[in-house]
């Protein structure tokens, strides 16, 4: 019996890795695991987070993103303005060649406005990233607890980008 659960409980968490776990690959992009902090049911605003990494020899653009769970989807960075952080909306992110652009808390993010529902933690929604070249690229964005930190290196910003 005990080896039947032992089989069942490594099974559950292998499964539930595989599901925890998504990325997405459009020409020499690379999307690693969008995500996106839980938010209040009253909450009309989300953010979401992810890594874009380029490994093509030229620069390419996040212009635009949209989502159905939001009235109003705007591309945003924290700016230092006036001795203090504040977050702005920005025209485009540029992924650099051969490099990466990490869209974190406090950094380059995806801003949702005037959410028609609030998704809860544990599910995904719809989000439509444009590229100048690598076009449509359709992601699901997974809710993740308040405190939710991604694994990785802790900066994996490239340094070839210009700073705002």
């Amino acid at each position: 019996m005990k080896k039947i659960t032992k089989l069942i409980l490594s099974s559950a968490f292998f499964f539930s890795c595989l599901t925890s776990a998504h990325d997405y690959n459009s020409g020499q992009l690379h999307i690693d695991h969008p995500w996106s902090k839980q938010v209040p049911p009253s909450s009309s605003v989300a953010a979401a987070f992810f890594e874009i990494s380029n490994k093509g020899n030229e620069n390419d653009t996040l212009i635009r993103a949209e989502s159905p769970i939001a009235g109003k989807t705007e591309l945003h960075a924290h700016i230092h303005e006036d001795g203090m952080m504040k977050m702005r909306e920005v025209e485009e992110i540029v992924v650099p060649a051969n490099g990466s652009k990490n869209l974190k808390p406090g950094s380059y993010h995806i801003m949702f406005f005037d959410l028609q529902n609030t998704p809860k933690l544990g599910e995904r929604f719809p989000l439509t990233l444009h590229f100048a070249k690598a076009g449509r690229i359709e992601v699901e964005v997974t809710v993740e607890p308040a405190t939710y930190q991604p694994k990785g290196p802790e900066n994996n910003d490239n340094k070839h980008h210009s700073h705002h």
